[in-house]
């Protein structure tokens, strides 16, 4: 059962890095699966491996329903074609802090990092020095970590938006 607690409209954003991190396939897959529950339409944009890795394994298509090029999707904030209320950053490297930054001067909605991999205090430190939003926690093959963190934090965004 759906769960409708915000706007049927409300449209959230996951981005992803390079599919280098074991983990960030499931978190985008578990995360689109808590914002469908809450009613977003949810578009998933990232590099043709990330999506396809996505594709894979959601092949009935259940939480990957629109998806896009992360260059194309950037592009299109920047034209204010796409303004989501929420957008969720999965981030492993410095190169994932640089778009939650860039996202989150965009949009007029939250940015916010998934932070996951090797070395995530030293990521969320430098999401804290540039005052960006993020949740964090050690995960590289198992994504138990931030399991209960990503669900907080969806519903705590939803209650936001209530």
């Amino acid at each position: 059962m759906i769960n409708r607690e915000i706007q049927p409209k409300t449209r959230a954003l996951l981005l992803m890095g390079c599919p280098e991190v074991a983990v960030q396939t499931s978190l985008v897959l578990y995360t689109s699966h808590l914002l469908m529950n809450k009613g977003c339409t949810v578009l998933i944009a990232g590099n043709n491996s990330a999506l396809e890795l996505t594709r894979m394994a959601d092949p009935e298509g259940h939480y990957v329903k629109e998806s896009a090029d992360i260059d194309t999707t950037i592009g299109d904030l920047a034209q204010k074609v796409f303004d989501p209320d929420i957008c969720y950053v999965f981030i492993h490297n410095d190169a994932g802090v640089s778009y939650l930054a860039t996202v989150n001067a965009l949009i007029s909605g939250e940015a916010v990092g998934v932070i996951f991999g090797h070395e995530p205090q030293k990521l969320a430190a430098q999401c804290s020095e540039a005052d960006l939003k993020c949740i964090w926690a050690r995960a590289v093959h198992n994504p138990s970590p931030l399991k209960s963190k990503i669900t907080r934090e969806v519903d705590r965004w939803s209650a936001s938006m209530s």
